[in-house]
């Protein structure tokens, strides 16, 4: 009895996402947005994470998404934006926050990562997880003079290897203005 117990305490967790994370070639609880992962050296957006239910596929402080309808049943705050690569992002992010995305690494490789945010007041930090594993440590989210005015951040010598993951964005704390950022997208270049 305890073990069947046991075990059915572990599959309620697994199910809620609490931090567990497939290795590279697992089954995956969730679908890539669109069908198809998103590839790396390259760009993701951060409005394609990946489709599934909240605790899953991503996890929102709030219940509503506070910004536009641009998926349908999901929490997260999702924003237009005339700057957006896509014209849209994701907003209202908060520290606790996190997304996560199917990718795959086309090549081996050193990469620099840029981020564009915005941030209206200093922000807060936030780092992005390959199969549960930090690759990037924090960004640090500066003022960049308004919620409407992104600036790219970027972390270097970020190496990474051929495969396909789950990327999660983790948004650490949020910082003097209330969020984290603002953030349009993730582009990965290999630089080696």
């Amino acid at each position: 009895m305890t073990r069947l117990v046991s075990t059915w305490i572990f599959l309620v967790l697994l199910g809620a996402g609490c931090g567990v994370m497939p290795r590279s070639g697992a089954p995956r609880a969730t679908t890539p947005f669109g069908g198809v992962a998103q590839f790396i050296p390259g760009v993701v957006e951060a409005e394609h994470y990946d489709l599934g239910p909240a605790g899953v596929a991503y996890y929102d402080v709030d219940e509503r998404n506070q910004g536009a309808n641009y998926r349908e049943l999901t929490q997260v705050d999702i924003e237009a934006r005339k700057d957006a690569s896509n014209g849209h992002g994701i907003g209202w992010a908060v520290g606790g926050e996190w997304l996560n995305y199917t990718v795959e690494v086309r090549e081996s490789g050193t990469y620099t990562v840029e981020v564009p945010v915005a941030s209206r007041r200093k922000g807060g930090t936030f780092h992005l997880e390959f199969d549960g594993t930090d690759v990037t440590g924090p960004f640090d989210v500066p003022d960049t003079g308004s919620w409407q005015t992104l600036q790219t951040i970027r972390k270097e010598n970020v190496p990474l290897r051929k495969g396909t993951y789950t990327m999660r964005l983790v948004l650490d704390a949020s910082g003097p203005s209330g969020a984290v950022a603002d953030i349009d997208l993730i582009r990965f270049i290999r630089v080696r």
